[in-house]
């Protein structure tokens, strides 16, 4: 759902990514299309509890590629739990990437209880965190908060998202980054 949006959000996390970096993608499809937007740079180191964005980079990338490891969520094909924040709380991570399934005004939250010691330590072990999520899953509320957006420096989503949301994401610090309507990579808006 929402590819092109994903496709323009992915290109614009690429661009924010220093030389030498050590990132963190986490679980889900954008992370999945930003992996594919930096194949092709050697100098970076990929920590990530995705199977399926491990796998593509394993086999079209150079990187340093690490796996958190941890309890196997089948339903999206990453790890998540207890195990998984404690390998993520023992590293520093240049730049986060995190992906929401809801996200409000106050800030992002899951209905899965498992995901929520990982998002938290992705947080704490990041230098910058930046959330990667179309603006469809804006307004919708899980069950466990993560993060408010004390924590969070960063928003990359698409023009759709409401400008009410715009502005309480401002009044709370947060940079909000509208991915542009026509691809990056083409040239054209």
């Amino acid at each position: 759902l929402q590819h092109s949006e994903k496709e323009r959000i992915a290109e614009m996390a690429a661009t924010l990514i220093p030389e030498g970096a050590t990132i963190y993608l986490d679980a889900g499809t954008t992370s999945l299309a930003i992996a594919e937007k930096i194949a092709a740079r050697a100098d970076l180191m990929v920590i990530t509890n995705d199977f399926v964005v491990a796998a593509y980079l394993i086999q079209n990338s150079t990187c340093q590629l690490y796996h958190t490891g941890g309890q196997v969520i089948r339903e999206n094909q990453s790890c998540a739990g207890e195990a998984t924040a404690h390998f993520l709380r023992n590293l520093h991570l240049d730049v986060a990437f995190l992906s929401a399934s809801s996200w409000d005004g106050q800030g992002i939250s899951t209905p899965s209880e498992q995901k929520v010691p990982v998002k938290r330590a992705v947080v704490e072990s990041a230098a910058t965190r930046i959330l990667i999520c179309d603006s469809s899953k804006y307004g919708k509320v899980g069950t466990f908060n993560v993060v408010g957006w004390d924590a969070i420096d960063q928003v990359i989503t698409d023009e759709q998202l409401p400008q009410s949301a715009r502005e309480a994401l401002a009044q709370h610090g947060v940079r909000v980054t509208m991915a542009p309507l026509a691809s990056l990579a083409s040239g054209v808006e």
